[in-house]
């Protein structure tokens, strides 16, 4: 339940700062690039899908004659493929292009949540290289749980339960931790201590990853602003986290 109230809190706040406190006006830049990016994935998708059933086409042409339902079958089931990939990084690409706008927008986020703005000593180039190597992990981290899930589906009926119940929340937690991490590169944390501190807090950003992609599903809306708010509520809660980890300690 915590977990919970504390993602829709980071959400609503996160729409508050967006559209009152000038955020909007900071990714301009980012927000026709993630358009742009939206686009080239869906007509990449699109014409690759009919690209690779073509070169295929002799060997298809042994089950079904060309422009047969086998064949439009197998055009849309690449589409849906290359789309599902596409979506997996859809938010790493978009995180990546707003990584120059990240530190201003984390500055008025923390000076409206905490009173004041750390002095951040990244350059761009440490900050890419940070982003990149959380990207790398993410997608990586993806593809191995969704080999394990395959292997785990070739045991009747428990395999695959206990790969839906692990993979699943699994896969939804690492596409979050890419907008968490940044603020912990911002106050120092090394790239083991903030997979550290992102593993105790595995639900609470499982349920931020969850909402942010839910918001991703609205047409058109979602799918241009909604990494926008995940960033902005991403850095809330990583700003809560760090306060709790600091009065732990």
């Amino acid at each position: 339940m915590n977990a919970i109230k504390v993602t829709l809190s980071a959400y609503g706040d996160a729409h508050k700062f967006i559209w009152n406190k000038g955020i909007i006006k900071l990714i301009k830049i980012p927000l026709l690039l993630t358009l742009a990016y939206f686009l080239f994935i869906f007509f990449a998708a699109y014409f690759l899908s009919g690209f690779i059933i073509d070169f295929f086409q002799d060997l298809l042409g042994n089950f079904a004659s060309e422009g047969g339902w086998l064949e439009s079958f197998l055009k849309i089931l690449v589409f849906f493929l290359f789309a599902a990939f596409s979506f997996i990084t859809y938010r790493i690409v978009v995180l990546f292009l707003y990584s120059f706008s990240i530190d201003e927008i984390t500055d008025r986020v923390e000076v409206s949540v905490i009173g004041k703005k750390i002095e951040c000593q990244r350059t761009p180039r440490e900050l890419i290289k940070r982003m990149m190597v959380m990207a790398l992990i993410t997608i990586v981290g993806t593809v191995t749980l969704l080999l394990f899930e395959l292997f785990a589906n070739f045991i009747p009926l428990i395999g695959g339960l206990l790969a839906l119940i692990f993979v699943v929340p699994c896969e939804i937690y690492l596409t979050g931790i890419g907008f968490v991490d940044p603020y912990f590169d911002r106050v120092g944390l090394s790239g083991a201590e903030s997979f550290r501190v992102m593993r105790k807090h595995f639900f609470t950003i499982m349920v931020f990853s969850l909402v942010g992609g839910l918001i991703l599903l609205i047409p058109l809306v979602g799918w241009l602003l909604g990494p926008t708010y995940s960033i902005v509520a991403g850095i809330i809660i990583a700003i809560g986290i760090h306060k709790e980890n600091q009065v732990a300690e």
